[in-house]
């Protein structure tokens, strides 16, 4: 099941995370886990928000590692970012990584980017999008994705 917060532990928090999103293939699997279409913060279907961003926001750290390697899908790849997503795909901090063939305590790493920035004056979404997924041939997979939220004055990241 999955399980997400904005919310950490103390102990969490300590090593600089803000926010982290866990999942396994049932979830994948589940109707409504997925965007069937734009909405909202989303602009594709198989995408899920996983933080919002505000103005003035940017992510600094984000990491997808796998826990249990996947099976039955194993081509299906990711993108994960932020901005305009009714415009732009969401792939400025993770681009089209191969998630399906990575093999468990294996992490996938995207780090400080200007374009990880909300520069504009409406909040965005921190979006993870699934390419070439089929999620009923998954017969195992779990993953966590953590990231690092910073604010600064919307002056300084215009």
């Amino acid at each position: 099941m999955a399980k997400k917060t904005t919310n950490l532990t103390v102990n969490e928090a300590a090593y600089g995370r803000t926010g982290f999103f866990q999942f396994d293939f049932n979830d994948l699997q589940t109707t409504g886990f997925l965007s069937t279409g734009a909405s909202g913060l989303m602009g594709a279907a198989d995408q899920i928000v996983l933080d919002v961003v505000e103005p003035g926001e940017m992510i600094e750290h984000i990491s997808l590692t796998v826990i249990t390697a996947a099976a039955g899908d194993t081509d299906f790849t990711v993108d994960i970012g932020t901005g305009n997503h009714s415009t732009t795909d969401p792939d400025n901090l993770i681009d089209a990584a191969v998630l399906g063939d990575d093999a468990a305590n294996t992490s996938i790493v995207g780090g400080l980017t200007i374009t990880g920035h909300n520069s504009t004056a409406a909040n965005v979404g921190l979006l993870i999008e699934f390419g070439s997924l089929t999620a009923a041939n998954l017969t195992a997979g779990e993953w966590v994705i953590a990231w690092k939220k910073i604010k600064s004055p919307l002056a300084y990241v215009s």
